[in-house]
């Protein structure tokens, strides 16, 4: 099955292959979007932060408490109750594998619902030179700006003045 940036012409392409589950693959998919489109509605900065998501959940109740509802939930319980093609559950499988390094019984229902959906709604993005080239960049940064970067150093305490980090022991 091929990944369309097009959602339509990818659930096409999947049903497809997959006639006798248009039903449940429409609500699968369907419930990744609901989900993704409640992250997507939320102005993310810290899902640690009580009080930030208090704030949240005053501006987007019903995406927040769609959110806590399948927070504790993963993407292979919610394809199995409205997919019973083995090998049909075997593609999500390999979908999760591909996100998240596990398969669907093991995948966040909320982590699997962003990545199948944003492939679909902009399109994965990532930094040239892979995700670690993020990591140089910033080093790179630092070091322009005078920092000294020491790789493979325990740090054993964090300095701080005036209550912010200015450097390590």
């Amino acid at each position: 099955v091929l990944v369309h940036r097009e959602y339509n012409d990818f659930i096409e392409e999947l049903v497809s292959k997959f006639p006798h589950e248009k039903e449940g693959i429409l609500k699968f998919y369907g419930t990744c979007w609901k989900i993704f489109n409640s992250l997507n509605s939320l102005e993310l900065k810290s899902l640690e932060e009580p009080l930030y998501l208090f704030g949240q959940f005053f501006k987007k109740p019903l995406e927040c408490l769609t959110l806590a509802y399948y927070l504790p939930q993963n993407a292979g319980d919610i394809a199995r109750k409205f997919i019973k093609d083995q090998q049909l559950l075997s593609f999500i499988d390999a979908e999760c594998f591909i996100v998240s390094t596990v398969n669907a019984l093991k995948t966040p229902m909320i982590n699997a619902s962003m990545v199948l959906c944003d492939r679909h709604f902009g399109g994965i993005n990532y930094p040239v030179g892979g995700v670690g080239g993020i990591a140089v960049s910033l080093a790179n940064g630092l070091v322009e700006k005078g920092s000294a970067i020491r790789y493979k150093a325990n740090v054993t305490n964090v300095i701080l003045e005036n209550g912010k980090a200015v450097g390590v022991r």
